[in-house]
């Protein structure tokens, strides 16, 4: 057996691996990566010879993007994920077409291939041993979002188990991953904060929830930009747990992704009820530009996309907040290089219609991530025990500091691929 790395080779985004059995090929992931002035694809994969199976692991455009491409150049195969993830994924990949024409940056494929994916999807069942071809394969709980999995494959007498993307420990939506394997032969493991302690969520979520009501009461407004899928709805479930009498306004595509959770059924999303009140009694949904400029004539809590700042309605709000003091924005989610959230994380200002702009409202940044961090990375390995231990996605600096301390644990047969490497299992 052998697994080719196409994407997510010591770097984050275009996931994709293949994987090469007894004369079949599968790919894990069809992912695409952001870049300055468009997307970079997997690599070759537009190349590959047939492919008898793709297996999706969750619904983020780093493991989904490619999707599209398939249908383009008529790479014909079934493509395995789970319900809510496959009912997510629609909505993430349509926005992600409609933004990419609006910048003119011209995807890889047409609308047509958007709607062609549906006739190669099978929906795959939690806990579940599958049969195809010469594999048996079986989707778990991966505890990164809604619907995510990690993806166990039984190929020529050996156990393959590739986490997606993953949490070890519960949020305010997902329950943390399952751990309980026996005889993993290789464990493929994500490494996005492989070179990062996480502090406490429970201390995070009472310093978050603090500073919104200690800006409240000063009369200022707070803007949260969050993730469409995941931070959105923990953002939700948190602010259940305080009175606050402060409207909550509910923006952007969020709304269409919190739909889905609620009406798909998925066993590991967590305080369902609780968003559901949320989403459909609590909070105010925006639902156009007039309404948006009379949510912002008052004092508001503005949850919405994107939670990068670098489009969406959070732009609007931004434009009428960020000259105030008073007012705060709060980001709660990992902000990428080169992206306005990067720039007034760590610079203290925004571009606002192309003109950079010092903001001089309270910003604030809490950690509320869906990966595991490097601790929680090493229990998961310990727990796992695999013979072959494969360490991706992840920056350079965050693998190589997990490879280095799983060679001194002696345990494991350590690989850290580069981009195109072909590892022999």
């Amino acid at each position: 057996m052998k697994l080719v790395f196409h994407g997510a080779a010591k770097e984050v985004g275009r996931s994709c691996i293949e994987l090469q059995t007894q004369g079949d090929r599968y790919l894990l992931d069809a992912g695409i990566k952001f870049k300055e002035g468009g997307f970079a694809y997997p690599e070759r994969i537009i190349n590959l010879p047939d492919i008898d199976g793709l297996f999706i692991s969750h619904a983020h455009l780093d493991h989904t993007g490619a999707l599209p491409l398939f249908e383009h150049y008529k790479i014909i195969c079934p493509i395995y994920c789970t319900k809510l993830t496959y009912a997510i994924t629609k909505v993430l990949l349509k926005d992600s077409y409609k933004i990419a024409r609006i910048r003119n940056l011209h995807p890889a494929y047409t609308k047509t291939d958007l709607r062609r994916i549906h006739k190669d999807v099978r929906l795959i069942k939690y806990d579940y041993e599958y049969k195809h071809r010469k594999i048996r394969f079986t989707f778990t709980n991966a505890g990164h979002v809604p619907g995510s999995s990690m993806i166990l494959i039984k190929a020529e007498g050996k156990k393959i188990l590739y986490t997606g993307d993953t949490k070890l420990r519960t949020t305010e939506l997902v329950r943390g991953a399952r751990t309980d394997y026996h005889d993993i032969n290789v464990l493929i493991i994500e490494s996005t904060y492989g070179a990062r302690e996480l502090p406490s969520r429970e201390e995070v979520r009472k310093k978050f929830l603090d500073k919104i009501e200690e800006v409240t009461r000063r009369g200022g407004s707070v803007l949260i930009p969050v993730f469409s899928l995941g931070r959105a709805q923990d953002v939700l479930i948190m602010l259940a747990h305080r009175k606050l009498n402060t409207p909550i306004y509910f923006d952007g595509m969020c709304k269409k992704i919190t739909q889905r959770i609620l009406t798909v059924p998925d066993p590991y999303v967590n305080n369902q009820a609780l968003l559901n009140e949320m989403f459909n009694k609590r909070v105010i949904h925006i639902g156009s530009e007039k309404h948006r400029a009379h949510a912002l004539s008052q004092q508001g809590i503005y949850v919405t996309t994107s939670g990068m700042m670098q489009g969406g309605p959070v732009l609007s709000y931004l434009k009428e907040m960020w000259h105030d003091p008073k007012h705060a924005i709060l980001l709660t989610g990992y902000q990428c290089k080169r992206t306005n959230g990067r720039h007034l994380e760590e610079e203290g200002y925004v571009y606002l219609d192309g003109w950079r702009t010092y903001v001089k409202c309270e910003v604030e940044k809490y950690d509320f991530s869906g990966h595991a961090d490097k601790e929680d990375l090493k229990e998961m390995i310990r727990r796992i025990n695999p013979k072959q231990l494969i360490i991706q996605h992840g920056d350079p600096e965050a693998v190589e500091e997990l490879k280095h301390w799983a060679e001194k644990e002696k345990k494991y047969v350590v690989y850290a691929p580069e981009l195109g490497e072909e590892i022999i299992i």
